[in-house]
Order: C-alpha cells, then sequence, then structure tokens
C-alpha cells in the first residue's frame, strides 16, 4: 500500500507537494515519506516520518526550491520495520536512488549480500536489502538490464507481496511491475497555466509551473490526472534515457 512516483524530463524542472493531499493521502499511508532527485549529476535524498508534517516540514520546504531532471517520490506504509526516518523511502547507494512497494523476504536476501553491499545497511526493511541486492546483481552481471533479470527472478521466489520499484542512476529512469499497478505516461509541453497531477482518491497531490514547458515521462502507482496513461505490463522493465527514450522489456 504504497505510492510510486518517477519523473525525468528534458531539463530540470519543480516538484512541489501539497500539505493538505498528504494529510489525506497520510491516514492511508501513515509511516514515511520522501522525495530523491540529482543535483548536478550529485544524488540526493530527503525523508521522514509522516508524523512530521506540518506547515513547516522541512521536505514540503524543499519541494518548493529543488530543480532536477529526475525524481523518485514515495509514501510509504509499513509491512517491515519501524516507522523511522531510515525505513522510509528512497533509499540511496553511491550515485543510485531506489523506492519500493512491496514485500520480499528481508532475510534470504540479505544472506545473499557480499562485501559492500552487506555493510551500512541503516534499517529494517526488507526494501533496503531489496535495493542492495539488484545493485549487487547489476553489478556481476555487467549490465543493467541483464543484473535487474536476475535480481527479480530471485526475489519472486522470496516475495510475499509486490516487487515493484523505481530506480536511477542519475542518467536513467527504470520502473519494474510486478504484483501492483504501475502506469505511464509521456507528455509533451504545452497546456495553459500550472500544472497540476491529482490523485483519483486523495485529490491534488503535487504540482509542477515548470513541467507544463518540457518533455517529460512519468511513472506512478495510479493515473493522476485524464492525460493518456498506459498501464505497465506486468513483469516488465521500463528504461527511459535522458533523450527520454523509453525501452520496455519482459524481464519476469
Amino acid at each position: 500500500m504504497c505510492r510510486l512516483l518517477g519523473l525525468i524530463a528534458n531539463k530540470p524542472v519543480d516538484l512541489e507537494f501539497s500539505l493538505e493531499r498528504f494529510r489525506e493521502l497520510a491516514k492511508k499511508h501513515p509511516d514515511g515519506w520522501g522525495m530523491g532527485w540529482y543535483e548536478e549529476g550529485e544524488a540526493r535524498v530527503f525523508k521522514q516520518k509522516i508524523s512530521a508534517l506540518d506547515p513547516q516540514s522541512k521536505l514540503l520546504q524543499l519541494s518548493k526550491s529543488v530543480m532536477s531532471r529526475i525524481f523518485l517520490c514515495h509514501v510509504r506504509r509499513a509491512s517491515c520495520g519501524e516507522p523511522r526516518e531510515e525505513n522510509s523511502h528512497p533509499f540511496m547507494f553511491d550515485n543510485w536512488i531506489f523506492a519500493h512497494n512491496g514485500t520480499v523476504n528481508r532475510e534470504q536476501l540479505r544472506r545473499k549480500l557480499r562485501g559492500r553491499y552487506a555493510e551500512g545497511i541503516a534499517g529494517e526493511t526488507d526494501s533496503e536489502v531489496y535495493f542492495r541486492w539488484l545493485l549487487q546483481c547489476i553489478e556481476e552481471e555487467g549490465e543493467v538490464e541483464e543484473g535487474i533479470r536476475v535480481a527479480v527472478e530471485e526475489a519472486q521466489g522470496s516475495a510475499k507481496g509486490a516487487l515493484n520499484f523505481l530506480l536511477s542512476d542519475g542518467e536513467h529512469l527504470y520502473a519494474f511491475r510486478y504484483g501492483e499497478s504501475l502506469h505511464k505516461l509521456r507528455r509533451e509541453p504545452g497546456g495553459p497555466g500550472e500544472l497540476s497531477y491529482t490523485s483519483s482518491e486523495t485529490g491534488v497531490l503535487l504540482k509542477s509551473k515548470l513541467l507544463r514547458g518540457e518533455r517529460a515521462f512519468l511513472v506512478c502507482s495510479e493515473r493522476l490526472t485524464k492525460e493518456g496513461w498506459e498501464e505497465v505490463e506486468e513483469g516488465s522493465l521500463l528504461r527511459v534515457g535522458g533523450d527520454l527514450r523509453v525501452r520496455e522489456v519482459r524481464v519476469l
């Protein structure tokens, strides 16, 4: 029961959260929320417990000033790990950012981690271990798509829920669907006024003044607008590059 939102645009854009609507969302997703982005090519993540939500919330204030070509956003309801900031998403390792919706067998995957991928795990979540497992497989296979294929095949055997995730290396946005809904949207420049994205369940969730003038590709747990969102096929991986070309392959 998590919300995932990934965005990649041709130029840096803004992405501001709406306080009141996140309060509504927090009733169903009460544990944590966060945002990952890239600043001059360097990964940045900020996250907090949902109980810290107020008009002066640092994340809300931060979202008013951050500009990036890539955003990964997440609202969490815990299936593993206490509601602490360390357990909130997104997670960061090297220059990778990751957010997950689902549940895997934490201990089974952790036993497979080696070297630096087994070190310094700060939280108690299955998702952080799943992230490290993905990166370890990518390194071992020497190629991102094949590494993800190997990782999710193994994770499927221990999955207690969905394997959906968003992943970025600062150049590409990756999105994988297995077990929960995931939708995609290509946007072209145009449209009057400020652009608002609206959740069918919670109302306005976020807004952007600059996105309407740029090309972009979005991936989200639900269709946020009345635009032409398409469902990502079950078991499919999306890779979106800086030129916004999309490659979709079946990996599970």
